[in-house]
């Protein structure tokens, strides 16, 4: 008889005889889903197979040979944790974040089912035999692991969870394989709802933290999907969205490096930490060093006058930009500005009471796209992007009026941009389709090449310091030279 019928045969017992297994309301629990990404699909390194505090435990989900595990058991949470054969996942480093944060009493146990590769649809019980059906071979085979039927594995495994331990939060990183797919974001609420209905819990103690697939600026294949996860809070209120910026990828433009996931799982460990009040300072990766920088900030539309602006959410650190394929990119400030960008700031040219926002390139001159002027255009509300091209149906606007802007200051927030055509706000790259505006700030923009300050004594705040490769130096450098500190240029 083996293991997995002998934990049946208690459970069963312990529940025909009343007894309950004593939970531990110090034992934090987080369901996890997704495909590869999620599953963990970077080799571990080094740094990586170090001491993992047993704090942090697993749930296998399935059986191991190498490492031997058992399906439904705990076990100290090295990598492989989902299935052997995957790597470093974003689960790793968020159980080894969270638990360095929390009190020496307080254990966090991950229950992990991922399969890479599969669409959304791979966790609704009814759709997937139908999904399945005629996809290859290599993904039936991981669906084989799980009895055909992931979302009863994971709620089967949350059970076993619940018999020790509290559910304190789920984890979703999927999204390549269903690629701006509008539908997307109802899917994942119908998931999270049978979740919330079939493990007996309260949707306003469980949030859903889900993370951006790699993004624009990093050269990601599915970026366009990271407008439709930020949706996520208009769908499911408990929900959060951790941003993939400056988390580089394999070279697939689909799967993060293994430096990526670590950034990656400590973000979602630091979103779920501050629920708690618990500000954790995380290892983020040194910051760009922009082209340009910002210079004179304007509170009014006279003031502006012809002066070229950048767009910029001082809350967020993100900027609009235009990237080399004429979509509008919103990303860090200093990713946006940066000399490879198509455009890195515009100009208002009045059109009646409102607004057209002609592209400005970073060498100052005006951006056209097939000989015609490129403008900021808005999709309609039920598209995918926003983009910089041409004021025609055969040259870029979809819609009438989709590059006019009803352009509003607010004291102390800054300005909004409602879009004619839609009626409705810009937030990011996404069309303008938000009821409620978002606030930004204008700026003028000054050349930051030779922006340089020179720091002949370094305090001991200066304690995170990058040379110009990115790389984090161990303590202040010694040899003379420019550095990045705090996201600035200095001198030694």
């Amino acid at each position: 008889m083996n293991k997995r019928i002998i934990s049946i045969i208690i459970a069963l017992t312990a529940c025909l005889s009343g007894i309950k297994a004593e939970v531990d309301p110090n034992f934090y629990i987080y369901l996890c889903f997704g495909q590869s990404n999620m599953e963990g699909n970077a080799t571990p390194e080094a740094v990586d197979k170090e001491y993992v505090d047993p704090r942090f435990q697993m749930l296998a989900c399935v059986d191991f040979t190498s490492p031997k595990r058992t399906m439904g058991e705990w076990y100290t949470a090295y990598p492989p944790i989902v299935r052997q054969g995957t790597g470093l996942g974003i689960a790793d480093y968020f159980g080894r974040t969270m638990v360095k944060n929390l009190p020496e009493d307080v254990r966090v146990g991950v229950v992990d089912v991922a399969i890479g590769g599969t669409k959304i649809e791979g966790f609704i019980s009814e759709e997937v035999a139908d999904y399945i059906k005629p996809e290859a071979d290599w993904l039936k085979n991981y669906f084989k692991a799980y009895d055909n039927d992931p979302y009863k594995r994971l709620v089967e495994m949350a059970k076993i969870a619940q018999q020790t331990g509290v559910i304190k939060g789920i984890l979703l990183h999927q999204g390549e394989s269903n690629n701006t797919q509008k539908d997307w974001p109802k899917k994942v609420k119908l998931i999270y709802d049978r979740l919330i209905e079939d493990l007996g819990l309260n949707a306003a103690d469980i949030p859903l933290f889900v993370g951006e697939l790699v993004s624009q600026a990093e050269g990601g294949a599915c970026w366009g999907h990271n407008s439709v996860i930020a949706t996520m809070p208009s769908v499911i209120e408990n929900s959060y969205m951790i941003s993939s910026a400056g988390c580089p990828h394999k070279g697939d433009g689909l799967h993060f490096t293994a430096a990526g996931y670590r950034v990656m799982g400590q973000r979602y460990a630091k979103a779920a930490l501050h629920l708690m009040g618990i500000e954790a300072e995380i290892d983020e990766p040194a910051k760009t060093i922009s082209e340009f920088a910002l210079d004179k900030k304007f509170t009014s539309i006279e003031e502006i006058g012809n002066t070229p602006i950048t767009i910029y959410n001082e809350a967020s650190d993100k900027a609009f930009y235009g990237s080399t394929d004429q979509n509008l990119g919103y990303d860090l400030l200093s990713t946006a500005l940066s000399k490879n960008n198509t455009v890195i700031s515009f100009r208002l040219e009045a059109s009646g009471s409102n607004y057209l926002l002609r592209g400005i390139m970073p060498n100052g001159s005006e951006y056209s796209i097939w000989g015609r002027p490129g403008y900021l255009n808005s999709q309609p509300v039920d598209g995918w992007c926003s983009f910089i091209l041409g004021l025609n149906n055969q040259n870029g606007e979809d819609i009438k009026d989709g590059a006019v802007w009803d352009i509003q200051y607010v004291d102390g927030k800054g300005f909004s941009l409602k879009n004619v055509g839609t009626g409705k706000y810009l937030h990011d790259a996404a069309p303008a389709k938000y009821e409620d505006p978002m606030y930004f700030s204008f700026y003028s923009l000054k050349d930051a090449s030779t922006d340089i300050r020179e720091v002949k004594n370094w305090s001991v705040k200066d304690d995170k310091c990058y040379d110009l490769r990115g790389q984090r130096l161990n303590g202040k450098p010694n040899a003379k030279g420019i550095y990045i500190v705090n996201g600035e240029k200095v001198i030694r």
